[in-house]
């Protein structure tokens, strides 16, 4: 890391008068290495930023749905929109799972408690949904140091290429971090974050700085800092501190949720974009890092939420369709098994049989026949090829969540659709 890259308020050496500056570690690998103390989050809002975009940004998060007014519809997306956020945040870490395995039920995953790709992927999404309940009651108190650690514990004690201590923040000397640019030498890092004697601390005014009631009221009230900024500023702050040795991408994007459902409405999920336009988030991130200048990551975090938007309305319309045109490809008998199951299954898209008889209280036959229904209409595929414990998916849905970002929702339903086709049982 180049230290004339830094902000003059970075590139000084750290004392504690200042708050801020870069820190020499005693480690053997890293000799001549300066790491970076960033100062606390401002309380003031930062020049140089778009109002266009900011404005953009706030009117659509005013647009989403209010938690305590949600609708059935609403809640349904949110619970899809959630796990996908969860497979798109860890594959930009490198963790190749798959929205099949967040909704595949845990019944059939021998290994849920084991280390695997999915289970990392399953500890994200009930975290993530734990700690939304948990902000009903708690509002922005649950911004702390612990709330951090136990998201990080949730993702990372499942993650098999994880070999530190889930949830534990950077203290020991030894728990040095840096990433590495192209190159892979250490003399040419992008960036060295916060040196470890001073990571919890750093962590400390991160959390202190969101949960500060009348500080996010102002911001609120237009006479502060917007959540749009809040969020940026915020999500640059964490990264810089990096508090644990691995997993801090996926916890900062989790805690930008987080924010947005302290304030009251149902989260944007963003990760499908930021993976998307991954290059952009990283010299935006750089910029508020090395340069304290937020102007870009702030811009793209609007952009980010003006397009996550969009992409989730055009989702959410087709997801919507489903059902009605289940019913009128399938023609069933109104308050038949089948018939019942068709909304059952937006929200349990990936399923077995004894799991439909048990909800809808039917015999294992009536179960049966009605999944023999669904095959044979077109509506959900049988994966396993086995006789018995077979997993049946309603691929359309399986489908729209899984495409690309930004990519037609239509290509991808008449993909599944010609899936389903090929593997259809008779009338």
């Amino acid at each position: 890391m180049n230290r004339n890259e830094l902000h003059p308020d970075l590139n000084r050496e750290f004392i504690e008068d200042l708050g801020s500056g870069v820190e020499q570690v005693d480690h053997a690998k890293c000799q001549n290495m300066w790491f970076v103390v960033p100062p606390s989050p401002p309380r003031n809002l930062p020049g140089g930023l778009s109002l266009k975009a900011v404005t953009e940004a706030s009117a659509i998060i005013a647009a989403q749905p209010n938690i305590a007014d949600a609708t059935e519809l609403d809640r349904l997306v949110s619970y899809l929109f959630l796990r996908k956020e969860a497979v798109e945040s860890s594959r930009m870490e490198g963790t190749l799972s798959t929205i099949d395995q967040v909704l595949t039920p845990g019944e059939v995953f021998d290994d849920w408690k084991a280390k695997s790709e999915g289970a990392s992927v399953r500890g994200y999404a009930h975290a993530l949904d734990e700690e939304l309940k948990r902000e009903t009651s708690e509002g922005l108190a649950i911004f702390t140091v612990d709330l951090a650690s136990r998201l990080h514990k949730e993702i990372m004690a499942r993650d098999p290429k994880f070999r530190g201590i889930p949830g534990k923040v950077r203290e020991n000397p030894a728990d040095i971090v840096y990433i590495l640019g192209k190159t892979q030498r250490l003399e040419e890092s992008v960036y060295n974050p916060t040196p470890p004697r001073h990571v919890r601390r750093c962590l400390e005014q991160i959390m202190n700085w969101l949960r500060d009631v009348d500080f996010v009221r102002m911001g609120d009230a237009g006479m502060g800092i917007p959540l749009v900024v809040r969020m940026a500023i915020g999500h640059s702050h964490f990264e810089a501190v990096h508090p644990f040795s691995d997993g801090n991408g996926r916890v900062g994007r989790m805690l930008l949720s987080l924010q947005m459902a302290c304030h009251g409405k149902v989260p944007v999920y963003l990760s499908g974009f930021i993976e998307e336009e991954k290059p952009a988030y990283g010299l935006a991130l750089q910029e508020a890092q090395k340069k304290l200048n937020y102007a870009p990551i702030v811009e793209f975090f609007a952009e980010a939420l003006v397009a996550s938007a969009r992409e989730a309305r055009n989702t959410q319309e087709q997801i919507e369709n489903l059902s009605p045109t289940w019913m009128a490809r399938g023609k069933f008998r109104k308050g038949s098994t089948a018939a019942r199951a068709l909304s059952w299954l937006l929200i349990h898209p990936i399923f077995t049989a004894k799991q439909l008889q048990e909800h809808f209280s039917v015999s294992p036959q009536a179960a049966h026949i009605a999944v023999e229904l669904l095959q044979a209409k077109k509506i959900v595929r049988e994966r396993t090829g086995f006789e018995r414990n077979r997993v049946f998916a309603a691929e359309e849905v399986i489908a729209l969540l899984s495409r690309r970002f930004g990519s037609p929702p239509e290509v991808a339903l008449e993909g599944a659709l010609d899936l389903m086709a090929k593997a259809a049982i008779p009338d």
